[in-house]
This record gives structure tokens, sequence and C-alpha cells, in this order.
């Protein structure tokens, strides 16, 4: 009887994994800055749709990690899918506050926004390091949506230029030292 070795799959850089998936967000947060400062409307209707893209390319992210470094379990897996999953229930409920009138579309695109920054936050302490600056980030753009609207662009583009660099530096720094320790 053949005893099985356990072999981890890793592939050559993970970090492209990540710089990919975090500049995909970066670049959707940031064209979503764009529409919430132009047609206010229709930032509640962009951030709606980037809610779930933003669940499943955290989630896809995440899985492709992990199958990387050690076994997924499915208690693991399922943490994260109830965490997205949170999002995703927080954001019908700001809908239906929209649908009855309590709440404007440009207020509830804020909320969104600050919920989807929360998530990701939170995401950033618990599944991927890489996701906290992310999360502070578009904070930082509900924020600046709400009060800076004149600056926004003045303001908004360096600091989002000045986290993709930090993105690409902890990624990039990442995949320097696993590539050491595998040279080892």
């Amino acid at each position: 009887m053949k005893i099985m070795e356990e072999k981890e799959h890793h592939p050559k850089h993970p970090w492209w994994a990540r710089t990919i998936a975090l500049l995909l967000m970066l670049l959707l947060s940031f064209i979503g800055l764009i529409i919430a400062d132009l047609e206010t409307g229709g930032a509640w209707t962009y951030w709606r749709i980037m809610v779930p893209l933003f669940a499943l390319l955290g989630l896809v992210l995440s899985w492709y990690l992990r199958k990387t470094s050690h076994w997924i379990t499915f208690t693991t897996f399922w943490h994260e899918i109830v965490h997205w999953l949170g999002l995703i229930a927080a954001v019908y409920l700001v809908s239906i506050y929209v649908d009855i009138g309590l709440i404007g579309r440009f207020q509830a695109a804020l909320i969104v926004m600050t919920l989807l920054a929360l998530t990701l936050f939170l995401g950033g302490l618990y599944i991927e390091i890489s996701f906290l600056p992310l999360g502070l980030l578009i904070g930082v753009f509900a924020a600046g949506a709400a009060i800076l609207t004149e600056y926004i662009y003045t303001i908004m583009l360096p600091l989002t230029i000045g986290v993709g660099i930090l993105l690409y530096f902890i990624v990039h720094r990442k995949g320097k030292r696993k590539s050491k320790e595998d040279n080892t």
C-alpha cells in the first residue's frame, strides 16, 4: 500500500495574484469616486454592483493564497464567505432605506463605500493584510466625496497613487521573502 505524500502547491509568484486583485480593486474604487463626483445618483448603482465584485475578488484571492501555504478548511473559507455576505446583507438593508425614501441615493452610495471600507479593513486584519490599506483608502474616499467635493481629485489622485505604491511594496516584499525562503 502506497503512502501518499502531501504536496503543497506553490505558484512561482503568488504576489502577482495580490497585485492584480488589489490594483483592480484600487482602480474600481477610484472610478467609483469619479462617478460619485460626476453623477451622484449613478454612484449608488455603481457601488451596489461593486460590492459583490469586491467580495468575489477577495474570496478568490484569499482562496488562491491559502491554497499555496496551508490546508483550506471548510470553517476558514466559510468564515470568509460569511464576512462578505454580511456586507451584502448590509447593502441590501441600505437599499431598503433608499426604496422607502429614508435616505437619498448619494447618501446611500457613501454608506455603501463606508461599509465596503470597513469590510476590507477587517478583512485586512483577519484574512489578508493587503486589504487593510485598501479599506482605509476607500474610507478616505467616502469622507472625501462627502466633504471635499471641490478638491476631490487634487487630494484623492495622489493618495490613490500612494496607496497603490504601498500595496505594491507590501506584496513585493512578501514575494521576495517567500523567494528567499524557497531558495534556502
